[in-house]
């Protein structure tokens, strides 16, 4: 009786066991895009680096939505733009009033251009061809959404907008029941949705005009435009508006998990570009300095210090100035 009574009392050790993991989520972005690859590859990463970790990926609308869920204590951080994640934290533009002073920047990946794309077969050439047609300004509740309608609102465009997710666009343009769609995607490498969409519809990628960019930065000057030929056969140059990915926190994540957490996305890189290339050739710490805008979270302050690296003032975590 005496051994069955110990080992009653041996049974519930596993489970304290499972209770020292610490259980993280990503909020990420629709999985028909191929970012969301990327957020694959750091649960991966972090998951088979540290046994008392345990990190998921949620497919989510993009960065309007992350916002939400971030706020709502949903997620432990995930994907944004930059400068949209300065605007939320700031509650600056179309958030006035609505600032998330909690909200951190975790880093700062690559530059990603907003692709205005259209049948080719379609009579669309211009943004302005754009009126009464039937077109999706982005993933329903993604900051591209956001960002687009804002824009078409203030050059004064009006579409007959498409909602749903990306996938619900995708197959819609590929049925030709829409004309086009924005996709966010890298300078340097095709999107998947979009070349799916290529695979049954001729692709056509439509500029923003200088008139059209000096509406839009009357209202929001830190909106960036660049030309560039899209990484599409055939594409011409086009001038799109650009941002960078970024990864937002809050500062409810603990400093050393943080500090633990980041440093992993600088030291095995390698790792995680076997599932993303794109993140190869990448400098996130540098990047990071160089194009964030919010503060940073104190653990990534913490390790950029000990690099030795010079940290803006705007991007000093006002943790790190009470201390």
């Amino acid at each position: 009786m005496a051994a069955i009574a110990a080992l009653t009392v041996a049974l519930p050790q596993p489970e304290a066991k499972a209770q020292d993991k610490t259980f993280l989520t990503i909020a990420a972005t629709g999985q028909s895009s191929s970012l969301y690859a990327y957020h694959v590859a750091q649960a991966q990463v972090l998951n088979e680096l540290f046994d008392d970790l345990e990190v998921t990926v949620m497919e989510t609308g993009g960065g309007v939505d992350n916002r939400k869920r971030l706020a709502r204590q949903e997620a432990d951080w995930g994907l944004f733009a930059e400068p949209e994640f300065f605007e939320y934290q700031e509650g600056v533009g179309p958030w006035e009033g609505q600032a998330q002073p909690d909200f951190r920047l975790f880093w700062v990946t690559n530059p990603l251009a907003y692709y205005v794309v259209v049948n080719a077969d379609s009579d669309v050439r211009t943004l302005s061809d754009l009126a009464g047609q039937e077109f999706s300004g982005g993933s329903r509740g993604s900051s591209t959404e956001r960002v687009t309608n804002n824009q078409f609102d203030l050059i004064g465009i009006a579409p007959d907008w498409f909602t749903g997710s990306y996938g619900d666009a995708r197959d819609a343009m590929k049925d030709r029941r829409i004309v086009g769609l924005v996709k966010a995607g890298l300078f340097d490498r095709p999107d998947g949705l979009i070349l799916d969409i290529g695979t049954a519809v001729p692709l056509r990628f439509v500029s923003y005009s200088e008139d059209e960019i000096s509406k839009v930065q009357e209202t929001f000057p830190h909106y960036q435009f660049v030309s560039l030929t899209p990484p599409f056969e055939g594409a011409e140059e086009t001038v799109v508006r650009s941002v960078f990915i970024a990864q937002g926190t809050t500062t409810r994540m603990p400093e050393d998990l943080g500090y633990r957490i980041f440093k992993t996305m600088v030291e095995h890189q390698d790792k995680i570009a076997e599932t993303y290339p794109a993140i190869n050739a990448v400098d996130i710490v540098e990047n990071t300095l160089k194009y964030g805008t919010a503060p940073l979270h104190i653990g990534v302050y913490r390790y950029l210090t000990e690099l030795g690296r010079d940290i803006p003032d705007h991007l000093i975590p006002p943790e790190a100035k009470e201390g």
